[in-house]
């Protein structure tokens, strides 16, 4: 009674929108669902704000209706909602490292500039005739390719393991490929392919052509200071795991133990193939 006769008194004023069965929509609220969209200036903010309120409150319903009938004590929910609020921790974590990076002076940007050539003055995009492929359940089947000289011989392997490829064209920018990986690549014979995993497929290329597109002055500027300033938030946040990992203890159930350094993921890593590390690393040169 004492708490129904709390929610009755609530009302909607100030800071707090709306009051859903004594659920308190604020303004701060309100507002988080409408960062990040770019809102044209001809939009009525007044009236967006609105439709915005009533899509909150819909959604608050749901969530009620779903919390009376025992969903939010649902082990699959905890599970997700665990998953879903360390995700936004770390999130958070990035985003304060983030704003204690510093930019970078002049200096330090013309020595980036001069040491990274591949992403400046020698910037080359280079095309690709490649195969396509999911990665398979065990990832060491691969390794038969690394005899392969040719793609014609990378498909051959591949019709021999009944793993099905597509066939395509691809482009790879000196720019954003990690320049050791670029290195590895470019020290190969020609037409011999390498072989890179990316989110779950694996995409084995061969370079067919090449074009020299340095990037302008006015674009290489800026570039390198977004650049710095990545790397040095990736170092930071490299020093603060480790630091964790130093200073944490850890107990792993038998069998669950770290994957021995050398052996071969089981998950590839995702994003472009030209950032993932090798599934069977780029041969060098005879």
């Amino acid at each position: 009674m004492m708490l129904t006769l709390s929610a009755c008194g609530k009302k909607a004023e100030g800071q707090v929108v709306a009051i859903v069965n004594g659920e308190e929509v604020s303004l701060q609220e309100l507002n988080a669902e409408l960062a990040g969209q770019n809102i044209p200036d001809s939009v009525d903010k007044k009236l967006l704000m609105k439709e915005v309120l009533q899509r909150v409150i819909d959604r608050k319903l749901l969530v009620q209706n779903a919390k009376s009938q025992g969903m939010d004590k649902d082990p699959e929910y905890l599970t997700q909602q665990r998953r879903l609020d360390e995700n936004l921790m770390v999130n958070l974590l990035g985003k304060k490292a983030a704003s204690s990076v510093k930019i970078p002076d002049a200096a330090a940007i013309d020595k980036f500039i001069a040491e990274n050539p591949q992403m400046f003055a020698q910037r080359t995009r280079f095309s690709l005739d490649q195969l396509q492929f999911d990665m398979p359940a065990d990832p060491q089947r691969l390794s038969v390719l690394q005899k392969d000289k040719t793609l014609a011989e990378v498909a051959t392997s591949l019709d021999s393991l009944g793993i099905k490829y597509v066939r395509g064209n691809s482009m790879l920018d000196s720019a954003t490929a990690p320049p050791a990986l670029m290195q590895q690549i470019l020290k190969l014979p020609a037409g011999e392919p390498f072989i890179l995993p990316a989110g779950g497929k694996v995409y084995a290329s061969v370079i067919t052509g090449r074009e020299l597109t340095p990037t302008p002055p006015e674009v290489a500027r800026p570039a390198a200071t977004e650049a710095i300033r990545r790397r040095d938030l990736a170092d930071i946040s490299t020093k603060t795991l480790k630091q964790a990992r130093d200073s944490a203890k850890i107990d792993y159930q038998t069998g669950y133990e770290p994957p021995a350094k050398g052996a071969a993921p089981g998950t590839p890593a995702a994003g472009n193939p030209a950032a993932a590390a090798p599934a069977a690393a780029p041969k060098p040169a005879n």
